[in-house]
């Protein structure tokens, strides 16, 4: 995850719309506007990736993080422009694993999740995060309390948890049909390309799919820059009847939607069915599972996580994976939680109505200049 610099999404007064215009690295080492939380105009957002494409791919979005901008329009009903990661300005960050990543200035954080390393990308000995001097992080709400104690610098303040993709559902919730008995999404490091159709790198036999497994669907969470490809793809998961993921918005959606799902680690162990205790504290971590997943159940109240274990070179045992999903059920969201959540965005809570709960519905692309028809790209 990376920033990406200076164009961003902007929602019109009730309707979302877009903008490739951001303010410049320049002007934010000067610093941004401090009433940005109290006024109509846009919300400067920090979030990682963007927009990318080479010749070989066409543009796409990693969903997980297009879905920061994006809901942080739809629950403030602001327009939002792109922040950088690293500044003296102020500016607010929602969506993914990029406490770590903020530096100086003031960041409001609104379900962020964090690494428990300083740069969990770097080679050798991880070094372990501390909230970075000359930075101030004010937290409106983390992904959980693992998160929470590491943004808060060793406290564990009362906040509220969870990832704001949580809210979905308030959204887009047009009628789906279930096509498929098990969504099996895959995380972008586990992809031989960025093409729209999911070819597993070579080696990764746990992604072998028979061809009589017809209900088995290979899910990317790559999509098209377009808000009518992020409802495409969120209406793929939705058409499944259960999901395991190594991404960790394809549980956070499936959590949000009500769907069975397991987290699916490559060990320690067997292939089977496994779990780990939770520390509702966020003080001690759980060995054998990535991090960024026992902090969204934990910020959901659970005490376990239960999770599938399955080597990446050994092929899976689809039935017995599909039972195991089945006996993990889904996960409980409490609604009075999701509502703490929405209330204590920075850039406040007034969320969009819309039409008919289908994102693509929205007449927010009508009124972008240059930039015709409903397929534009809406992040960059």
């Amino acid at each position: 995850m990376q920033d990406q610099g200076d164009s961003g999404i902007s929602v019109g007064a009730g309707d979302l719309a877009v903008t490739q215009a951001a303010p410049k690295r320049g002007g934010w080492r000067e610093g941004w506007r401090s009433d940005w939380r109290s006024s109509a105009g846009a919300v400067p957002l920090a979030w990682a990736g963007g927009v990318s494409a080479t010749p070989e791919t066409p543009a796409y979005v990693n969903l997980g993080d297009a879905l920061s901008p994006v809901m942080v329009a739809l629950v403030s009903g602001r327009p939002v422009t792109r922040a950088p990661m690293t500044g003296r300005g102020e500016r607010m960050a929602a969506i993914g694993t990029i406490g770590q990543g903020l530096h100086g200035g003031t960041v409001d954080l609104w379900g962020t999740g964090c690494s428990p390393n300083a740069d969990p990308l770097a080679p050798g000995p991880k070094e372990p995060y501390r909230p970075p001097a000359g930075t101030r992080l004010q937290l409106a709400a983390t992904r959980g309390p693992y998160a929470a104690r590491l943004l808060s610098g060793g406290d564990f303040p009362a906040l509220p948890y969870g990832d704001p993709a949580l809210l979905l559902p308030r959204f887009h919730h047009r009628p789906v049909e279930k096509r498929w008995d098990l969504g099996v999404v895959l995380h972008l490091a586990e992809l031989a390309d960025r093409q729209l159709t999911v070819t597993p790198k070579p080696g990764l036999a746990r992604y072998e799919v028979p061809e009589e497994e017809s209900g088995i669907r290979l899910i990317t969470m790559v999509a098209p820059p377009t808000l009518a490809g992020i409802s495409d793809k969120l209406d793929e998961l939705r058409a499944c009847r259960r999901i395991v993921s190594t991404s960790l918005h394809g549980i956070a959606i499936a959590i949000a939607y009500g769907i069975p799902c397991l987290y699916v680690a490559p060990g320690p162990g067997e292939p089977g069915l496994s779990a780990v205790a939770l520390d509702p504290n966020g003080a001690v971590w759980p060995d054998g599972v990535n991090a960024r997943f026992p902090d969204l159940y934990a910020g959901l109240g659970a005490r376990e996580m239960a999770f599938w274990v399955q080597p990446k070179r050994r092929a899976t045992d689809w039935g017995a994976l599909i039972d195991a999903v089945d006996h993990a059920g889904a996960c409980a969201v409490d609604p009075a939680q999701m509502d703490a959540l929405a209330a204590a965005c920075p850039a406040g809570h007034r969320p969009l109505d819309i039409p008919q709960g289908d994102l693509r519905r929205a007449t927010v692309l009508d009124a972008i200049p240059h930039l015709p028809g409903r397929r534009r790209t809406i992040l960059s």
